[in-house]
């Protein structure tokens, strides 16, 4: 549960960092303020048609790293669910433990 909570801090800030500096070089000019505060679907009412496409490259940029964190997050938690021990459950066990039921 730790980990999700530091992997969701982690990717929001790789991809607000990713836009800010990918839009700085594909839409110059932009507030890197308003381009943190609008969202994906507002982009266009935002924006001018000119700088649209640079807007939307840096969100690109921004969604690569996230995706590339998640991966890695995922294949960390694959290879290191291998290192758990497997412990077969008795049936008769499982009927003794009932519990408030």
């Amino acid at each position: 549960m730790i980990g999700g909570a530091f992997l969701l801090s982690a990717a929001q800030s790789a991809f607000n960092n990713t836009i800010i500096g990918t839009a700085a070089s594909t839409a110059p000019g932009i507030d890197p303020a308003l381009l943190l505060a609008t969202g994906a679907a507002q982009v266009r009412a935002a924006f001018t048609s000119a700088q649209v496409p640079g807007v939307i490259a840096a969100y690109m940029a921004g969604i690569k790293v996230v995706f590339a964190i998640t991966i890695g997050a995922s294949a960390f938690a694959s290879v290191f669910s291998l290192c758990g021990s497997w412990k077969k459950l008795h049936a008769e066990d499982l009927k003794n433990a009932g519990g408030a039921a």
